[in-house]
């Protein structure tokens, strides 16, 4: 399937952002570490500089207790009591604080790092709402990829500064710190010590490479992994329908074997890397002493400064590996730092101006004025649309799959703006109108309504609120649902489940209804709102109607010409054009497009009349639409 190619190249985009921002995605994520958080950050660096004090001088207070308290300076003196005493007390003073500040240090990383956490999670659930359609369906941005990146992403991030962000600050002072402490003891020792670093960083460059590479690999798999579960939970009931759980269960375990495969090279290689350090601090050691041995007998050297020096090795090498295992680790998370530094700088097409108008007292007069729009360049979807929707008017689209009348409704909802022309309400361009206020004046019903997983009484108050349970009531009654309502288990408190699934489809079609309609909005949009519904569920819904479209502006596409016969007005759209408009009557009368679409769906199914061979009448510059091979895979 086509998985594994998505998979890859959505990678292959992480990947190149990586290679083009790894610090601007350090810099930026790090940004948020301080959200709110300055005193925390202040109090932070102060414990870590104490800890880098320690670490610093500690050292030094071995070297002075070998040589003057025990006597192991050069000329072997005597010990000294007191100054053992001395040095001891002050090594047990700077112990406790070092334990203490520790603690101190290890509590403020971890409160950073998991207020870092929420502060991301808050802002990507935020810039998602904000997220225009053009961003939500686009077909690459699947459900499981964004809530991967309100959990994976933000954990992994959340690992990242727990595990060495910000402590990684600390051990760049105690690398340089002990360096430069260790050429002050003994230059010569330095150089000794010094010679295998090259060879390390040589080793460590070729693994850190392998390791990059392997970490890319284990990104793709992971990713397949997770859209190949997300897609087999999704589509549970169509894999069961046609019995290919084994092809399925076949795909998913050739998915996770190579994930595991991908898993285990990564897992050799950084079981390899200890080892190699092992070694080389052996190596190095090992020549160390001998050269020690050569200095202290020469009296070049002092015993305790060969203790201090040893201990400024360890302070040297330990933050070093913690770096290299950091910058493992970074590897691993730079690629959900940039995933997520990506979705939060992603253009916000539609969004209010500063100076936004706020409407009242909708009339609920509709204007589009030349408009043209396309989703993609050179691919027209609606061209050189004027039209004026009357003050209470029930107007009807129709037309083939494809022919606009969705995106017609998503211009007037302002989820897209025109390409060309305007739209205007009452007069003002929808771009001058504040988003909420604009669309808290329209109405959508759905031809697959989302229903979520609370009761009854929760979802139809999502369209008002602060909705009372009387008029909660009132609006199922109004569309003919409080009956069925009654007779569920628990009423209206009933949990309706995930997607309203313990429910009918015509049930949760009636429940959509009332959620709309509390919210008496001026003007109301009704989507394909009754293809799904049994025939007595939309007598219901067809009765309702008559009464709740009174008083407003409506807009109904639907397939079933049936539920739109008694609009004031139709509009025919083919290939994003209006090519007829007028009453059922009218339109009826001039025998065109639209009379042929209501003679085919109303013809007599037992009579024998052949519509493939019968003459279809052909409206001007959609002749293309009509080739016989064609001409039934794109109706309704």
């Amino acid at each position: 399937m086509n998985r594994k190619k998505q998979t890859e190249s959505d990678t292959q985009e992480e990947e190149d952002t990586y290679k083009g921002g790894m610090f601007k995605v350090i810099r930026r994520l790090m940004s948020y570490v301080g959200v709110g958080n300055k005193k925390l950050i202040i109090v932070l660096i102060t414990l870590i500089i104490l800890n880098v004090f320690f670490s610093w001088f500690t050292p030094l207070i071995f070297r002075s207790l070998v040589d003057d308290g025990l006597g192991g300076g050069i000329g072997a003196t005597e010990g000294n009591i007191e100054i053992v005493i001395f040095l001891g007390t002050i090594f047990f003073i700077m112990t406790i604080s070092g334990v203490v500040t520790r603690i101190a240090q290890g509590y403020i990383i971890s409160k950073l790092a998991t207020l870092t956490m929420y502060n991301l999670r808050y802002e990507l659930f935020n810039k998602f709402q904000h997220l225009g359609l053009n961003y939500h369906e686009n077909p690459r941005r699947t459900t499981g990829k964004k809530i991967n990146y309100l959990t994976g992403d933000v954990n992994t991030i959340q690992e990242l500064i727990q595990s060495g962000l910000l402590v990684s600050v600390s051990n760049f002072f105690l690398i340089f710190g002990s360096l430069f402490f260790m050429i002050l003891l003994s230059p010569a020792l330095t150089f000794i010590s010094f010679m295998i670093v090259p060879i390390f960083f040589g080793i460590a460059g070729i693994l850190f490479i392998k390791a990059r590479k392997y970490f890319k690999e284990l990104r793709e798999r992971v990713a397949t992994v997770t859209s190949t579960l997300d897609e087999s939970i999704m589509g549970m009931r169509i894999i069961q329908s046609f019995a290919v759980e084994d092809e399925n269960y076949s795909e998913f375990n050739t998915a996770t074997e190579n994930e595991r495969k991908s898993t285990m090279k990564a897992a050799k290689l950084l079981a390899f890397m200890p080892a190699v350090i092992i070694f080389l601090i052996t190596l190095g050691f090992g020549s160390l002493f001998v050269a020690s041995g050569f200095l202290i007998r020469s009296g070049l050297l002092t015993q305790g400064t060969l203790v201090a020096f040893i201990f400024y090795l360890f302070t040297f090498f330990e933050p070093l590996f913690s770096l290299i295992g950091f910058f493992t680790l970074l590897q691993n998370s730079v690629a959900a730092g940039a995933r997520i530094i990506r979705l939060l700088e992603e253009e916000i097409l539609i969004k209010d101006k500063e100076d936004g108008l706020e409407i009242s007292n909708v009339k609920g007069i509709i204007q589009y004025n030349t408009v043209n729009f396309s989703y993609e360049k050179d691919l027209p979807v609606l061209k050189n649309i004027n039209l004026t929707i009357k003050e209470k008017e029930r107007l009807a689209l129709v037309g083939y799959t494809g022919a606009g009348k969705s995106t017609f409704i998503k211009l007037l909802s302002r989820f897209y703006d025109p390409t060309e022309g305007e739209v205007l309400l009452d007069g003002i361009n929808l771009k001058n109108l504040k988003l909420k206020n604009l669309r808290s004046q329209l109405g959508i019903v759905l031809q697959d309504n989302f229903l979520f997983s609370g009761t009854v009484r929760e979802n139809i108050r999502y369209g008002k609120l602060n909705a009372t349970n009387e008029e909660v009531i009132e609006a199922a009654k109004s569309v003919n649902a409080h009956n069925f309502i009654k007779e569920l288990e628990e009423g209206y408190d009933t949990i309706v489940g995930e997607k309203g699934s313990r429910l009918s489809e015509g049930q949760r079609q009636l429940i959509a209804f009332a959620r709309t309609l509390i919210s008496n909005p001026p003007i109301l949009i009704l989507d394909e709102a009754t293809s799904s519904i049994d025939p007595y569920s939309e007598l219901l819904i067809q009765q309702a109607l008559e009464t709740l479209l009174k008083g407003r502006t409506s807009i109904s596409i639907a397939h079933r010409l049936s539920t739109i016969i008694n609009s004031d007005r139709i509009i025919v759209l083919d290939k994003g054009r209006i090519i007829e408009e007028g009453s059922h009557k009218e339109l009826i009368k001039k025998d065109g497009f639209y009379n042929h679409l209501y003679k085919m769906q109303f013809k007599d199914p037992f009579k024998k009349d052949n519509i493939i061979d019968e003459e279809i009448p052909i409206i001007q510059d959609n002749r293309d639409y009509f080739d016989k091979e064609d001409r039934f895979s794109r109706l309704f």
